[in-house]
């Protein structure tokens, strides 16, 4: 899993998943496919047109984003797919036969932070109990327009501002 420094923190997985999981999430980045392509994804319109970027670790135990694989707008949405439809007790997928070795025992949580080769946004996702949700970062500039300016007194000058020697006609 290749790490990248615009994006921090990871999805936690307990219990960690299985090879059987860890296969199928990889096959479904390899793919290049849609989550609609994906065996609990066809013909589901709540399910985003994205692909996943959300890639296991090697021991199964967390997921991290892949920003080189999708746009980090579908952060919330792939992930809420992953977890509803794969992961939790209850999830979509359980007794579809393509899944046959998941165990749909797990449960998410943790933060990613981050933004995207010359994104403008930084997203946040945050998973507690497999509730996903997601928000964006405010950072620091980004309310200047909305500051009030002082007033400004006649002249042009600021009503703030003491003249410490009369101007010249």
């Amino acid at each position: 899993m290749a790490l990248d420094p615009r994006f921090i923190g990871c999805i936690r997985i307990q219990p960690a998943l299985n090879d059987a999981e860890c296969d199928f999430l990889l096959d479904v980045l390899d793919s290049d496919g849609t989550l609609r392509g994906t065996p609990t994804g066809r013909g589901d319109t709540d399910v985003p047109f994205a692909r996943l970027a959300w890639e296991p670790c090697p021991d199964g135990c967390c997921l991290q984003w892949n920003p080189h694989l999708e746009d980090p707008r579908w952060m919330v949405e792939s992930l809420r797919f992953v977890v509803d439809h794969l992961l939790r007790p209850g999830a979509k997928g359980q007794g579809h036969p393509r899944l046959a070795g998941f165990t749909f025992d797990h449960e998410a949580s943790g933060v990613v932070v981050g933004r995207g080769h010359g994104d403008r946004t930084t997203r946040m996702v945050t998973v507690e109990g497999n509730g996903v949700s997601g928000s964006v970062v405010r950072t620091a500039g980004e309310d200047e327009t909305a500051r009030p300016q002082p007033a400004r007194s006649h002249g042009g000058r600021f009503a703030n501002v003491i003249e410490l020697r009369p101007r010249r006609a």
